[in-house]
């Protein structure tokens, strides 16, 4: 499975403080655009049923993570940061079943026209592989590098991705001929203004726990590597899979 080490951060950054990290992190967003927009520039030309074949495989990405947003605050200490993680949940799971955010992706799924028969089962189980490693990690491995895995990493990057997807997606014709039947309210949150005000307190929250644990650095950093490479595998599984159907 892919590991990395401090030593393997692109650009040579030395991390010794938190103000390192959050460079680190910049410069490492700066990237994930690059790759995001390479993985899914496809989105543009595909049809309708490749759409629903990629953005069904997201579904489970929305899953393992309202799940591990609970192993990460059961394991957080009582401060901000646990606050944060459960805030982020509690919108993640909204206030009624029908509110969740799972149920309003699979709202847009099944508006494109997948089946909702289907909507638990993967089609692509390398992914789901790689989503289980996640979990995995997150309860076993140090609670810094779970922050880093699915706190900074999945909340973080996941706008980015979100974000290079939502406009090919808004400027393929295929979609344009049926965007007023879309649901698109998955969409309007997390491309909205709601997850960048996610990342700001998050922010907020994790240079408190680096002030009380500094030691913590490491692990955290560690974690959000693992975090950019998983997402890049993640997408880069379907993007290969599905971008020659296009």
């Amino acid at each position: 499975m892919l590991e990395q080490t401090l030593g393997s951060t692109p650009g040579n950054f030395s991390i010794s403080t938190p103000e390192d990290f959050w460079l680190y992190t910049n410069a490492a967003r700066l990237e994930a655009n690059y790759s995001a927009t390479d993985y899914v520039s496809y989105l543009q030309f595909a049809s309708i049923q490749t759409l629903i074949n990629i953005f069904h495989e997201y579904r489970f990405f929305i899953q393992y993570f309202i799940n591990d947003l609970g192993l990460l605050m059961y394991k957080a200490p009582f401060g901000k940061f646990k606050c944060i993680i459960a805030e982020i949940a509690a919108d993640e799971l909204g206030s009624t079943p029908e509110k969740t955010h799972l149920t309003l992706w699979d709202n847009f799924l099944t508006s494109l026209g997948d089946s909702p028969d289907t909507l638990s089962t993967s089609r692509y189980p390398e992914n789901i592989v790689l989503l289980q490693q996640l979990s995995q990690w997150v309860w076993e491995r140090p609670f810094m590098y779970g922050v880093g895995l699915r706190g900074m990493g999945a909340e973080c990057l996941c706008q980015i991705y979100l974000s290079a997807a939502y406009k090919k997606l808004r400027s393929n014709p295929a979609i344009i001929a049926i965007e007023q039947d879309i649901d698109w309210l998955f969409w309007d949150i997390h491309v909205g203004e709601e997850d960048i005000t996610h990342s700001k307190l998050l922010k907020a929250a994790i240079d408190e726990l680096l002030t009380e644990e500094p030691e913590g650095l490491n692990d955290l950093v560690l974690g959000y590597n693992q975090a950019k490479d998983i997402w890049d595998v993640f997408w880069s599984n379907l993007h290969i899979r599905y971008s020659e159907a296009v």
